[in-house]
């Protein structure tokens, strides 16, 4: 991920490690804040409205990240959730988005994927899997 993360040429271009959240996913660590998120999710906007008076700002990448981890599962197929994900990309005005995989995606999930966001996929297979989709701006995402 480091080599594709030094090769950014704009804060509009963001690297997501599909590995990493599957991994994460598997194991969920819930603490009582989580547990409150699930629950009422106006705790959630309230959470995230103290700890942005305080802290630093997070990156694009890093907001995707915690976005993702709320809408993403690893009950959906790779389909819904890559789809999901550039959806989400386009709604902070990622336009380009590189997604590292853990394995190869069918041609039918990558048509899928294009149809479905309007993007275009570039892949590659060479050391490690990724997927890269350029979103057009100035798209509405569809629900």
């Amino acid at each position: 991920m480091d080599v594709l993360s030094t090769q950014l040429k704009a804060p509009t271009e963001v690297v997501f490690d599909y590995t990493h959240f599957l991994c994460e996913s598997q194991q969920p660590n819930w603490t009582f804040t989580d547990i409150f998120r699930s629950l009422l999710p106006i705790f959630t906007t309230v959470l995230e409205h103290q700890a942005s008076d305080g802290g630093s700002p997070l990156s694009a990448q890093e907001q995707l990240y915690q976005q993702a981890t709320r809408v993403m599962s690893v009950r959906n197929t790779d389909t819904a959730n890559l789809v999901q994900l550039a959806r989400l990309a386009r709604q902070q005005g990622i336009e380009e988005l590189t997604i590292l995989m853990p394995y190869a995606l069918e041609y039918r999930q990558m048509e899928a994927i294009s149809q479905q966001t309007d993007a275009q996929i570039e892949y590659s297979n060479e050391n490690r899997e990724w997927v890269r989709l350029t979103l057009p701006s100035g798209l509405n995402s569809q629900p």
